[in-house]
């Protein structure tokens, strides 16, 4: 009889301690589905088996949204982070635009769960990057599932996989932006002619900023040298900055090696202008990259451009629709072998008048790249987009569709100093 009691008691036990435990679970799950029913739209990476520990620099997540909206929510699993450290979470755009900044503690932690509260518009199908900043000395450590490499940065480096993240969006209508008030140059600098033994290439027609905000954050732009020489200065427009600004500034080869770097502080920048006198040997055609990085938790804007391109610019791991606003001055050496000539490159365009796109194709060209730009009358780029050539072929076209004034436009073709323009017509 005593062994029946004793025996119902554990059934009993049993049965109550699993409803508990299924009460949990339910009310776990309850609170996801809330979470998750909260917004009109959420992407989700739930899982993760690796930790992604930092100081001193950034974490860059990026992502695709999902829905015209807002971005409401963002929730990250954080394994670690240092006690009395502001850590510092920024979104940016494919344009290098700053659209929410937040900043959280230690203390917002909820175990290992950190909710941020953001309220930034967003585009479905566009592409956005979460940066998260950490301090010298102020250790953060991310949780983050392994995978592919593609979307995950540290420091502009790849990450193989992607962060434990939760992105929550609430649709709503965007008003629609006509592009043209984003403005055309109207802080543009001249596009210095080079003296007669020089080469410039540059980046002129500013229409916004890339702001660096955090520990670590950087940008980085790309070109193509003009002629063998000397790379002899470097110039980057800034658009903002303040009086204890410091940071690093290197310039870099195709394949990685660092050519130059020195710290830079507001001393370096002038009128308006970051300015770095250099002594770079360069051979013409050779792809170099330019960077800066901050320190010290400094801050500094620079001027940008979406109206013409000449290389790559690359936000903190993202690489953006926009080229920095910047000059490089070459200098041709008395042994500088001659540059190849254009003036035997076919130029040819399809099709012709253009409606909705424009290619245009080159034969016999020298080896190398080239820029190629569409312009009005006016003089102001439209487009402007590099062209590889290959067994003395390149080819590449424009949309055009926003385009809409019929009539004469430019075309140019510049590879080092030697140019060819042609008129083309717009039905």
């Amino acid at each position: 009889m005593k062994n029946n009691i004793l025996s119902l008691l554990a059934l009993t036990g049993t049965i109550f301690t699993g409803n508990l435990f299924a009460q949990e679970e339910l009310g776990l799950s309850n609170a996801q589905n809330d979470a998750t029913s909260a917004y009109d739209c959420v992407k989700s990476v739930t899982n993760h088996d690796k930790t992604l520990g930092f100081q001193g620099g950034v974490v860059t997540q990026q992502f695709t949204a999902c829905a015209d909206g807002a971005l409401k929510h963002v929730a990250l699993t954080v394994k670690g982070a240092t006690e009395n450290t502001a850590y510092l979470v920024q979104l940016m755009d494919s344009n290098g635009e700053i659209l929410d900044i937040t900043r959280f503690t230690k203390n917002a932690l909820n175990q290992e769960s950190l909710e941020l509260d953001l309220n930034a518009p967003v585009k479905n199908g566009y592409d956005y990057a979460l940066m998260i900043s950490a301090p010298e000395g102020k250790p953060l450590a991310l949780r983050y599932l392994e995978g592919p490499l593609g979307t995950l940065t540290e420091n502009g480096a790849p990450v193989r996989g992607q962060l434990a993240a939760t992105f929550g969006i609430k649709e709503r209508s965007l008003p629609a932006v006509d592009a043209m008030n984003e403005g055309r140059g109207e802080d543009a600098r001249p596009n210095d002619r080079a003296a007669a033994d020089q080469c410039k290439v540059g980046v002129y027609n500013a229409d916004g900023r890339i702001i660096l905000n955090g520990e670590g954050n950087r940008v980085t732009q790309s070109f193509i040298a003009c002629s063998t020489g000397i790379l002899e200065f470097l110039t980057v427009d800034v658009q903002s900055s303040f009086g204890d600004f410091m940071g690093r500034m290197f310039v870099k080869n195709a394949e990685g090696e660092t050519l130059y770097e020195q710290t830079i502080t507001a001393r370096n920048i002038k009128d308006g202008q970051l300015n770095l006198p250099l002594e770079i040997r360069v051979t013409q055609n050779e792809e170099l990259t330019f960077g800066v990085k901050t320190i010290h938790g400094r801050r500094i804007a620079f001027k940008r451009s979406s109206q013409e391109r000449v290389g790559e610019c690359n936000h903190s791991g993202m690489v953006l629709g926009v080229n920095l606003a910047f000059n490089a001055t070459i200098a041709e050496r008395d042994d500088t072998p001659a540059r190849s000539d254009l003036s035997e490159t076919k130029i040819t365009t399809f099709p012709n008048p253009f409606a909705d796109r424009i290619t245009v194709r080159m034969e016999n060209a020298p080896e190398g790249k080239a820029v190629v730009q569409l312009l009005d009358f006016a003089g102001n780029v439209l487009r402007s987009d590099i062209a590889s050539f290959k067994n003395a072929e390149g080819e590449i076209t424009f949309n055009t569709r926003d385009i809409d004034r019929p009539g004469f436009y430019a075309l140019r073709v510049v590879q080092g100093n030697n140019v060819q323009n042609m008129t083309i017509m717009k039905r």
